[in-house]
């Protein structure tokens, strides 16, 4: 459950926790191996909207510096779209469910 709280904690570092649970404790159980390689594809695979974004705020803040609130505000949203999945998982864990993020690149298994 820890796996999936962590990732949006941190915003665009949230994978770091995951993959660290996932490696500490991938052999003593298959279920926490499950949702800590979940946790960690899902924070993974939201780097790419948070260096879009990332990316978007900053130059709209040096060309149009009157715009660089529509970065601000796709940081947001994809930071609450980080929460609202990160929260699915974790109830789902909690319920002792085998949760899988509805989109998300597979490079843990």
């Amino acid at each position: 459950m820890s796996a999936h709280l962590t990732g949006f904690m941190i915003a665009f570092l949230g994978w770091i926790p995951p993959l660290a649970i996932y490696f500490a404790k991938r052999n003593t159980s298959p279920f926490v191996r499950h949702h800590a390689a979940e946790a960690a594809n899902f924070q993974i695979m939201m780097l790419i909207p948070y260096v879009f974004t990332g990316v978007l705020y900053v130059g709209l803040g040096i060309f149009f510096g009157n715009l660089v609130w529509i970065g601000s505000l796709l940081i947001a949203l994809v930071w609450i779209l980080s929460i609202v999945f990160g929260v699915l998982g974790a109830s789902g864990a909690n319920k002792g469910a085998w949760y899988r993020y509805p989109f998300s690149i597979r490079l843990l298994k």
